[in-house]
């Protein structure tokens, strides 16, 4: 009697405690570092898909989280990856282990242009890292696009750069390839965006093939 007295005690205690996590409001805060005079979670771009994916792939992408001591195209950035699903639904990757680039869906997949826009610098790569190992000491791949308006994006971690400095270029054009260079782990594309001194978010056109 005792036990089980003591057992619907503590159900009820439980059962308090969950209607008071679920009844008081929670507040919702923007990320760390970021002020309202320069809010870069108002202010974005919209960009073609980067890497050009081959059937039952998918395109991956991660923010970075803002750190205002990062340079511009570092602050609040995004890496994509190719992803595709294995025999059990799962998304994964790469092949086999990938202890090789090759085992990459994306690796030298084609990268394509994000806006309309003048090339204004290029870096090619002058080596290749191994998957899980990165080197901040070499050149790494970097394209520099930048539009009449002043909105500049980069592509970091390509290869293979098939345009010059001086080129436009159309979103949806084939400027590179995926590489593994620089401060990278695996293949993939970092992309970075600003206009004057502020970052700004990255949102992908999933429909932008549809328009072209």
């Amino acid at each position: 009697m005792y036990s089980t007295k003591k057992n619907l005690t503590a159900l009820a205690g439980f059962l308090a405690l969950a209607l008071i996590v679920f009844l008081v409001p929670t507040e919702a805060e923007a990320q760390y570092g970021l002020q309202l005079e320069d809010d870069t979670l108002t202010k974005m771009v919209l960009i073609h898909p980067v890497i050009e994916t081959g059937e039952d792939q998918y395109l991956n992408t991660r923010e970075h989280t803002y750190r205002s001591q990062l340079r511009k195209g570092d602050q609040l950035a995004r890496d994509f990856m190719v992803a595709a699903t294995n025999e059990h639904g799962i998304l994964e990757f790469y092949r086999k282990n990938g202890q090789y680039n090759e085992d990459y869906y994306g690796w030298k997949k084609n990268v394509m242009a994000p806006v309309d826009a003048k090339v204004t610098r290029i870096n090619e790569a002058d080596s290749t890292n191994k998957p899980g190992k990165m080197n901040g000491d070499v050149r790494p791949g970097l394209i520099f696009f930048e539009k009449d308006n002043g909105l500049t994006v980069i592509y970091a971690h390509v290869r293979d750069i098939n345009i010059e400095e001086g080129d436009r270029v159309k979103a949806g054009d084939i400027v590179a390839k995926v590489g593994n260079n620089g401060n990278s782990r695996a293949p993939h594309v970092h992309v970075g965006a600003w206009k004057d001194d502020t970052p700004l978010q990255i949102q992908v056109d999933l429909y932008a093939e549809q328009r072209e």
